[in-house]
């Protein structure tokens, strides 16, 4: 039951707050993670036919950078992907949107060739479970991109981060969790690991094993 209310408690809060999320977003986005978005799918190079799954949509900001295949996208909050929606209207790309939990997807095992986020698993509320999940639905050969933020490998400065943790949080976001190890813990076998800011913004590129 308390698993089920933090759930919740999550699309209530991005519910909330869809409607100033990309207002909030936009320096970042603009100076940072509008490059690192393009980036990330010149590495994904998806070829045509490929079942992609985006796991924490949003409001839909990776929608442009889409490429070649069909995708399904899930995120917990319904006005998030109502947002999304605008975004998929003006894509020519096959893209379906669902509403869904990180640590529940709605899909058999095995059938997607790609699995790919952006800034999800810092605000999943059990982010193990949520990997594992991605893990579960990734095909045997498949390829799993996590472009995430976590505390950075400094142990010098990573007090500072637990010390803003509780802020952060306020807004959804954990800035002091260790996702690279998560992945691992997920079952993933880690192939390729890019620093983009230090070591708080990384690009992890993953398999099946």
């Amino acid at each position: 039951m308390r698993v089920q209310a933090k759930v919740g408690e999550d699309r209530k809060r991005y519910n909330r707050i869809a409607a100033i999320y990309e207002i909030a977003e936009a320096p970042m986005e603009l100076f940072l993670s509008k490059k690192w978005r393009k980036y990330l799918f010149e590495r994904i190079n998806p070829c045509e036919g490929d079942r992609i799954l985006e796991i924490g949509v949003g409001t839909g900001k990776n929608v442009p950078y889409y490429r070649d295949g069909h995708y399904i996208a899930v995120d917990i909050s319904e006005k998030m992907i109502f947002k999304a929606k605008e975004r998929v209207r003006n894509s020519t790309k096959d893209v379906q949107l669902i509403v869904s939990d990180a640590e529940s997807l709605p899909f058999k095992d095995d059938v997607f060739d790609i699995v790919f986020t952006t800034f999800v698993f810092c605000s999943v509320e059990n982010p193990i479970k949520g990997l594992k999940e991605a893990y579960r639905v990734l095909k045997p050969d498949g390829r799993a991109f996590f472009l995430e933020h976590m505390l950075p490998k400094n142990r010098l400065i990573q007090p500072i981060f637990h010390l803003l943790n509780p802020i952060a949080r306020m807004m959804g976001p954990e800035i002091n969790r260790k996702t690279d190890e998560n992945i691992r813990k997920a079952g993933f076998s880690i192939v390729k690991e890019e620093h983009l800011l230090g070591t708080v913004f990384r690009l992890v590129e993953a398999e099946k094993v």
